[in-house]
């Protein structure tokens, strides 16, 4: 499923007809990734940039990338979800956004945005968003999926592979 954002008065929309683009696995510039993450929850706040469905909240808030050794995107992501209370107490589902500024191992630094959606009681996928780079990282573009080990809190940690060129 393919989303679009559409930015309006400094609010984020996301809608199902837009186009990203993934890197496609098997073309000589790409490389698979491996890279963790972790985002203590006490920064999450409401977030005005970001417009949810019925029944969704809007969050606001950022996660450390780069937490093992080896990790290919070293940095801090800002992001805006959209949460969805799922059937089990405490797990939502999720979609939205998030920034990565930082660096990427042989790519050199600069920042890149990625459409993310899944679920707290596990992980989801992400698709970097065309064109979203800057500095080193403007031809960013990949696709994959993430793990994600939630709290009540909203402490969360995990890592993301797939498939990453720039």
């Amino acid at each position: 499923m393919n989303w679009s954002i559409t930015r309006a008065a400094g609010v984020v929309a996301l809608s199902l007809t837009a186009s990203v683009l993934a890197a496609t696995p098997g073309s000589a510039a790409d490389s698979q990734i491996l890279s963790h993450y972790y985002d203590p929850g006490t920064e999450i706040v409401p977030s005005t940039d970001i417009v949810c469905a019925p029944g969704g909240t809007a969050i606001h808030g950022s996660a450390t990338f780069g937490t093992q050794p080896g990790d290919v995107w070293q940095g801090t992501t800002t992001y805006d979800y959209c949460l969805y209370p799922e059937s089990t107490p405490g797990q939502y589902r999720y979609v939205g956004t998030e920034t990565l500024t930082g660096s990427a191992e042989g790519c050199g630094s600069g920042s890149f945005t990625w459409i993310g959606r899944g679920s707290t009681a596990g992980g989801g996928t992400w698709r970097i968003v065309r064109r979203s780079g800057t500095g080193d990282l403007a031809d960013a573009r990949g696709s994959g999926t993430n793990t994600a080990t939630t709290s009540p809190t909203l402490e969360n940690y995990g890592h993301f592979r797939g498939v990453f060129a720039c």
